[in-house]
């Protein structure tokens, strides 16, 4: 956490153990308007950048939402994603999924991301024993 936010993560997550046993994001905003605390280095406190980088947030959300009907017209096959982040070396954006299936290497890479994305489901739920059956078929 250091990294990212420049904060202690073992002061933060003490610090939002004290609010309540179930914090709430507002709750836990609130905590850190206090400019003593560890969650304040979490948070931007200007509102214009703030402002700018909630748009940002929204425009991910938005293009994450998108989904297309099949072409076929078949109602019992799921909608497809109509776009996937694609990180490159020097950017990233939102790439319409019909090009990436078509570029071979765009596709390995959208493989290895779902696979990373697998893993990283792996290791958050890895305590849940209800889930070991699934758990272990993922490498």
């Amino acid at each position: 956490m250091e990294g990212l936010f420049k904060a202690d993560a073992n002061l933060v997550a003490h610090e939002i153990m004290s609010i309540d046993e179930e914090a709430t994001p507002a709750q836990i905003v609130e905590k850190a308007r206090d400019k003593g605390t560890e969650l304040h280095k979490c948070f931007e406190w200007n509102d214009g950048i703030a402002a700018e980088k909630y748009r940002l947030y929204q425009a991910r959300q938005v293009v994450c939402a998108l989904v297309i009907k099949r072409p076929d017209g078949d109602e019992n096959k799921p909608p497809v994603r109509t776009f996937h982040k694609i990180d490159r070396a020097h950017d990233s954006g939102y790439r319409p999924t019909e090009l990436i299936v078509r570029n071979q290497d765009e596709y390995e890479k959208l493989l290895q991301q779902a696979y990373a994305e697998l893993h990283a489901f792996k290791v958050k739920y890895q305590s849940l024993s209800e889930l070991e059956e699934i758990l272990v078929l993922i490498p």
